[in-house]
């Protein structure tokens, strides 16, 4: 499960060092669409592509997930890059999630503290803050303040967020003001520390917004569950993917949805105890998006203790098949088909290694084992990073021809790959961490080549996708450093 895996990491990280541990790193898109796009300057469709990108307003750019924004954006840019604020901005401990990037702000959601906080995006002042911090407890591990581990979405004049108060709340996008709540979990001790650490994804053509829900503590596994909030009646329907009196399958990953196909694709953590009790566990699994009935799904039939599906699924048709990816802690990168999930893989690749001193477990991704990182729909490839390769090397970032699996190059990241990467034009933004969190790296890749062709050290670990639009970048390291770049041209 996430929830586990920074709090030990973070106390590293606030005495200078940096371990893996126990609660978390997180993962966020507006519209009805996404997809892949053809590179720079057009989709051979007629379509208008913006220079430097539109809005990025959802976790992993829109209710799709591609992580792809379809502007333009040159490589021959990428090294004019500089930063865009005078005065950087300082979030404070501790910071996971993807911001979010629009014509007049930028908004982030912090852990911790709990905060959303919208900045003007050409200067990076502040605009408005709301708290909504609340302690997330189990009787085992008592209370502790979690914040956000989800980014927020962005639709009109609204920002929707999953806070640790338990909440799906919808803010006013002026000024942050509170619009309306609804209850989809609960983070008492008597709820067990129910925790929302995936991203809301919204939809307009459906009317809802859909989160997971998961376990804020290993001493206290919850039995998994999807929500979905009716935005019009704010009325929550939810699904349980465990049996009744059963836990594990929680669901710390991000909704994918495909509006076309009237599904949602979701993915979800380890079972607790025999894998024959919790079928819906550690898999792949389609829903329909109104009633959340699952249509189709395949388990991952691995014995690991700690399998999770930490990545959210990406889908994407090539060859002319409807496909879906997801990586797994177990070091997996997993492809397959949409209309037969039960079939199993069409293809797969080891992206990453599990620890060798846990055979039976797996490893913590925050130390370089295995992968959580969601793979990235663009130019007509798929794009899959992670930890420790069998290679040895710290990490890598690998492009893959979507529709047989075959390699097309394969780049070798300062360190492990924990987040999505983001894919804009002809390019693609990658964040990467060393093992003992004392530096964090984003590289601008070329999508066709994978030839770095800028690279931006610095002396943290990062556990927050980056985001592009409207000619910046923005990300921020797990202290909650923000790093606000621009691209001249496209300003």
């Amino acid at each position: 499960m996430r929830a586990c895996l920074l709090a030990g990491l973070l106390l590293a990280l606030a005495c200078g060092g940096g371990k893996g541990g126990d609660p978390a790193q997180p993962d966020g898109g507006l519209g009805s669409g996404g997809g892949s796009s053809d590179g720079g300057s057009g989709s051979g469709s007629g379509e208008v592509l913006t220079p430097g990108g539109g809005d990025w307003a959802q976790y992993r750019h829109d209710p799709r997930g591609a992580s792809e924004n379809r502007g333009i954006f040159a490589a021959s840019e990428a090294s004019t890059l500089t930063p865009a604020w005078q005065t950087p901005l300082e979030l404070g401990p501790y910071f996971y999630t993807q911001p979010l990037i629009l014509d007049d702000l930028v908004i982030f959601t912090t852990a911790f503290s709990g905060k959303v906080v919208a900045a003007d995006r050409l200067s990076g002042a502040l605009r408005w803050s709301r708290d909504l911090g609340m302690p997330v407890s189990t009787d085992c591990a008592g209370s502790k303040k979690v914040g956000f581990w989800g980014s927020a979405a962005v639709v009109g004049d609204v920002v929707y967020v999953a806070g640790p108060d338990g909440n799906a709340t919808a803010l006013r996008r002026s000024d942050g003001s509170i619009l309306w709540t609804a209850k989809i979990a609960d983070g008492t001790a008597a709820g067990h520390g129910e925790f929302v650490q995936s991203s809301p994804a919204v939809s307009t053509a459906l009317g809802k917004l859909y989160v997971g829900v998961a376990s804020s503590a290993h001493c206290d596994i919850i039995g998994g569950r999807v929500v979905a909030v009716d935005l019009g009646t704010h009325a929550v329907t939810t699904k349980s993917l465990v049996p009744a009196g059963h836990r594990g399958a929680g669901v710390w990953s991000s909704i994918t949805i495909a509006e076309d196909e009237n599904r949602l694709y979701v993915t979800s953590g380890n079972r607790l105890g025999d894998i024959g009790q919790e079928p819906l566990a550690q898999s792949i699994l389609a829903l329909d998006p109104g009633t959340l009935d699952v249509l189709d799904h395949w388990q991952n039939p691995t014995t690991l203790e700690n399998s999770d599906f930490g990545s959210s699924p990406t889908i994407f048709d090539a060859g002319g098949k409807k496909l879906v990816a997801a990586t797994n802690k177990d070091g997996w990168l997993y492809v397959l088909r949409r209309d037969s999930l039960a079939s199993g893989p069409a293809w797969k690749y080891q992206l990453a290694v599990i620890d060798p001193a846990l055979p039976d477990v797996g490893g913590d991704p925050t130390l370089g084992w295995g992968s959580i990182s969601t793979p990235v729909s663009a130019g007509g490839r798929l794009f899959a990073a992670g930890g420790r390769t069998p290679q040895g090397e710290t990490g890598s970032v690998i492009a893959f021809d979507p529709s047989t699996g075959q390699t097309l190059w394969k780049h070798v990241t300062p360190g492990y790959v924990i987040a999505p990467a983001a894919a804009a034009g002809e390019v693609l933004f990658v964040e990467s961490s060393a093992p003992d969190g004392t530096a964090g790296t984003l590289e601008v890749l070329e999508q066709s080549s994978g030839k770095v062709l800028k690279s931006v050290p610095g002396s943290v670990a990062i556990f927050g996708a980056p985001s592009v639009g409207h000619g910046f970048v923005v990300y921020g390291n797990a202290l909650g450093h923000i790093t606000a770049l621009v691209a001249p041209k496209y300003r």
